[in-house]
Order: C-alpha cells, then structure tokens, then sequence
C-alpha cells in the first residue's frame, strides 16, 4: 500500500498524513536524507561544538575573578578580528547551503515519489534532480532574499504597529504561518513544474487561498509541534545540568568557586548542537506538511488522482 498524494483534505487529514507518511515511509525518506545532508550536517556540528566550546569557554574564563583589568572576551575579539570574520562568513555560507539542500531535498523527493509511484528512490535520482534544478533553487533562493522576505518583512511590521491597538496579535498568528505556507506552496510548484517564478508565486497564493483556514491552521499547528519538541530536547537537558552543578552551592558556602561552573560552556555548547540538529531535522515535519498541502490543492484543480488511476489501470494490464 503507497501512501496517496493526491487527495482532498480536511484540516484533521493534514497533520495525520504527515505523520503517515513518515510512518509508512519514513525509513526510505530519512534514508536519503541522512545519505545526502549528512556529511554537511555533521561538518556544521563540529564547527558549531568547537565554535561555541571556545566562545563559551572564553565568556567564563573570568568568573571568579572580577577584578581582571581586562575581559578576555574582549582581548579575544580584538586580537582575531580577521580570524573572526572569515569564520562567520565561512559559517553563514555553510548554513546557507545546508538550508538551501535542507529545504529543496522533500520538495525533489516528494517529485520522484508522485511520478515513480513508490519510495525505492536512490540517492543518486535526488542528487541528479538536484542537480538539474540547481538553478531554479539558486534563483528562487535569491528572489526569497531580495522580494520575498522584504514584502513580508513590510507585513509583519505593519502587523506590529497594529499591536497598539490588540488587533495586530492575531494577525501576526494568521500571517506567519500564512507567509510560510505561501512560499512553501510556491516553492513546490515552482520547482515541480514548467512555470516560471513569479507565476509560481501566483498560483502559490492562489493555492494558499482555496483553503485559507485549513492551511494556515495546520502550518500553525505543525509550528507548534516542532516548537514542542525542540522545547524538550533542548531545556530539559539544559535545566538538568543546572539543576546538578547548583545542587550543593547556598548563600553560605563563601565565594563561587569557578570550579563548579567548569561544566557550564560544555553544557551550554551541546544545548547548541542539539537545538541545530532537531531544528534540521524537525524542520522536515512542516515541508512535508506543506508538500501535502500543494498536491492536495493541485488535485482539487487538476483532478489528478482520476488520471493517474487510468494510467494505472492500463499498466496492470499489459
């Protein structure tokens, strides 16, 4: 049994099918996934470990001693300026080419899933699609940039003076998700089809519309979910670690012996790489999500399920 892409959908079938689908093919997807983000994403672990390791490390290196002349973090920042600057810009290309992989791989598996009607895709078909497409996901990279993000930037400001005025709170919760769901939609269809960017965008919008609630409603909830967890996996563990290093420290035990905070920068810099690889990973759940959202809006325009099933029909008779 496939899972159906093309389908109608009702709120409630919107967040189930997302997670039927990794339930029915989750080991194929992650499979992939971990095939082909996972060098880059463990090349981002280690350089954000050792990245905060050193900053958080520095940050405390004076805690028990307040009468240093200096802050170490200070010297540091001065001293490696050029240093520094090369490694945040090192850092923000390879964040950006992770996100950009991260957010192209469901959209180019979701492709080859719909038009081989099965889950055996091999690494090498997404990275040739990949590939192929490299193009048209640099450029709607560049358009999400410098046309997108200021036009919503633009919304969301306007929604923050209507703040004063209490109305401007719910809106900010519409059009976030709606935001979100509308350059996903466009995104998918941009990239899985002969149309260009900016008819793309329309058809997005107008996707996002025919269902307006429904969709925004279950890109809100997909949200929350993921915020969720990513509240479990990183403040619990972060909590738990104060909790022990604080257990035997009182008002009357004298001066902070900087030894009880010796594990802080090692707690606080695993905090980090687990809060970088569940957003990652996490993030999957509302492309999927949105993936859905689009083939459920192109059925209702295309009536596709219907064609394919006649395509099927005269394949098993052959």
């Amino acid at each position: 049994m496939m899972f159906q892409l093309h389908k109608n959908r009702s709120f409630s079938t919107y967040i189930n099918d997302t997670f039927l689908f990794f339930k029915m093919h989750g080991k194929s997807y992650f499979k992939n996934y971990f095939i082909i983000n996972g060098a880059l994403l463990l090349l981002l672990i280690a350089i954000v470990f050792f990245g905060f390791q050193f900053y958080f490390q520095t940050l405390f290196s004076n805690l028990g001693n307040p009468g240093l002349d200096s802050n170490p973090m200070v010297n540091m920042l001065t001293d490696n300026v050029g240093f520094i600057a090369f490694f945040a810009i090192l850092i923000m290309v390879l964040f950006f080419f992770i996100s950009v992989l991260q957010y192209a791989f469901p959209v180019i598996y979701f492709d080859l899933f719909d038009k081989k009607n099965t889950d055996d895709i091999e690494p090498s078909e997404i990275l040739q699609s990949l590939k192929q497409k490299s193009f048209k996901i640099f450029k709607f990279f560049i358009a999400l940039i410098f046309i997108i993000t200021p036009i919503i930037v633009l919304i969301f400001g306007l929604n923050i003076l209507l703040f004063f005025i209490i109305i401007g709170i719910p809106l900010f919760f519409i059009t976030a998700p709606a935001a979100l769901s509308w350059v996903n939609i466009s995104f998918y269809h941009y990239l899985n089809s002969t149309d260009r960017l900016f008819p793309s965008l329309a058809l997005g919008f107008k996707y996002l519309k025919q269902q307006f609630w429904t969709n925004v409603g279950s890109t809100m909830i997909m949200i929350i979910i993921i915020q969720i967890v990513m509240t479990i996996f990183t403040t619990i563990p972060y909590l738990l670690g104060m909790v022990n290093m604080f257990t035997d420290f009182s008002p009357q035990s004298g001066p902070i012996n900087p030894e009880q905070f010796s594990a802080l920068p090692m707690l606080m810099t695993v905090v980090m790489v687990i809060s970088l690889v569940a957003n990652y990973i996490l993030s999957n759940l509302i492309i999927v999500n949105q993936g859905l959202i689009y083939y459920s809006q192109k059925e209702t325009e295309e009536n596709t399920s219907a064609n394919h099933s006649i395509d099927l029909i005269g394949s098993d008779s052959e």
